[in-house]
């Protein structure tokens, strides 16, 4: 080629547009690979997430049977996001059992105790180059990005709300009177309100909760009535859902292979069945008692009697005499045979009985109280660490020494007069059965 040939070409202008055709093309390939998958991989990355949430919560209902647990949160991913489409999102060893710490909020998964029941769920999704299921990509891989990793984790807790663990519950409404101390931590709760006269005070630390605050009824004089309550008010929704098991806890009592009776009954002796007229002041410690009844008439609990490491059921009303000592027991009452209907269930609790040891919840001495209709306590009553149940209401009488260590869940309402004293006792008030709540935590 010539040197003039040289200078033309050089200089010739022909096909610049096709260069710069070329140069747009890669750049807008780059833009709409970022805008098209980019989006794919936060798509996919929202679908991990939400089978990573359900399967967590799924699994964690589960505990504490680990095998089960693990079985379960595969199962959910799968149903979440199929395995033909999305490949193996999730594997067994991705599935970690451990506990929860609320105040640190961290999951572990060693370093307690043998024994310890573990109470949360971790679960680690992803589509993966190393899992055979990355997140392929349409655009960006003309420029030699292939596929996305993409990972998603939840974490699921069991829990007990604090006025389930220890206080006073009701679906309905919690009604109080006046001239009580509320100290110790304990809470309140009424799913339909809390109802309250003047000179009520509030200790800090107590919680006086429901699930809409427009349902708190306090006199004319509001708040400064009733000291501290304006700082204990809690907005939040705390169904009691262990009353709809009151029947079914009954019938897990009478049956012995039901797993389910306190450490000092003896599984291995059958149900002693006695009638109504039986002295149960001579019930033996370690047994059963299931106590039929003709129409009308209550099961009763002798005057002065002591009554220790029993279970009592009853198909009829029952009534605890003057002066009697309950511990380490379950009393039970419920309608059946000629006694149908929830009003012949109720469980009397006169002045002077006494439930439960006054030793600040220590292990041991605690008494369980199950109804399918209503609880009535006296005046004078002493209650130490006594979970109780009902799946109608509960009226509390006013007590002298108060009270040290309740849990109380009604159906009904929750009612109280004057003069008493409401705190949780140092060792936790003893509960045979309880009703998980599941959260996400993390």
């Amino acid at each position: 080629m010539t040197i003039r040939g040289i200078q033309e070409f050089i200089s010739c202008e022909q096909g610049g547009g096709t260069v710069m055709g070329l140069f747009w093309f890669i750049l807008f390939v780059g833009f709409g690979g970022l805008a098209v998958d980019i989006t794919n991989g936060f798509r996919h990355k929202t679908m991990l997430q939400a089978s990573a949430d359900s399967a967590a919560l799924a699994s964690v209902i589960d505990l504490p049977d680990e095998s089960a647990a693990v079985t379960t949160a595969i199962v959910f991913s799968k149903d979440n996001m199929p395995t033909q489409e999305y490949g193996n999102i999730l594997n067994a060893g991705d599935v970690e059992t451990g506990l929860w710490d609320d105040s640190t909020r961290t999951f572990s998964t060693s370093g307690f105790p043998a024994g310890t029941i573990l109470n949360a769920v971790r679960v680690t999704v992803d589509q993966s180059v190393a899992n055979n299921n990355a997140v392929t990509t349409n655009f960006l891989r003309m420029i030699g990005l292939w596929s996305w990793d993409v990972r998603a984790q939840a974490v699921a807790q069991a829990f007990n709300p604090m006025c389930l663990r220890g206080g006073l519950t009701a679906r309905q409404k919690v009604q109080i009177t006046s001239n009580n101390g509320f100290v110790k931590e304990i809470c309140v709760h009424g799913q339909q309100g809390v109802e309250m006269n003047n000179n009520n005070y509030f200790e800090p630390g107590t919680e006086v909760s429901m699930p809409d605050l427009s349902d708190l009824t306090t006199p004319a004089s509001g708040m400064g009535s009733n000291p501290g309550l304006q700082e204990a008010l809690t907005e939040i929704n705390k169904e009691p859902r262990l009353v709809n098991q009151v029947d079914q806890i009954m019938a897990d009592f009478l049956d012995p292979s039901s797993g389910l009776h306190p450490s000092y009954i003896d599984t291995s002796q059958p149900v002693i069945e006695v009638n109504q007229g039986f002295q149960l002041d001579l019930v033996e410690p370690g047994r059963v008692y299931h106590v039929t009844c003709p129409p009308n008439v209550l099961a009763k609990i002798p005057a002065g009697a002591v009554i220790n490491q029993v279970v009592i059921i009853t198909d009829c009303g029952l009534q605890i005499g003057a002066g009697a000592l309950v511990t380490d027991s379950v009393l039970g009452s419920r309608s059946g045979g000629g006694n149908a209907g929830p009003n012949k269930a109720i469980i009397q609790v006169p002045a002077g009985a006494q439930l439960g040891l006054a030793d600040n919840c220590a292990p041991g001495g605690g008494v369980q109280l199950f109804s399918n209709a209503t609880m009535q306590f006296a005046s004078s009553t002493g209650i130490d660490g006594v979970q109780m149940v009902a799946a109608g209401d509960i009226e509390l009488g006013a007590l002298a020494t108060g009270i040290n260590g309740i849990s109380a869940q009604a159906g009904g309402n929750i009612s109280m007069t004057a003069n008493n004293e409401f705190g949780l006792c140092q060792g936790g008030v003893p509960m045979l059965r309880r009703y998980f709540y599941w959260r996400l935590v993390q």
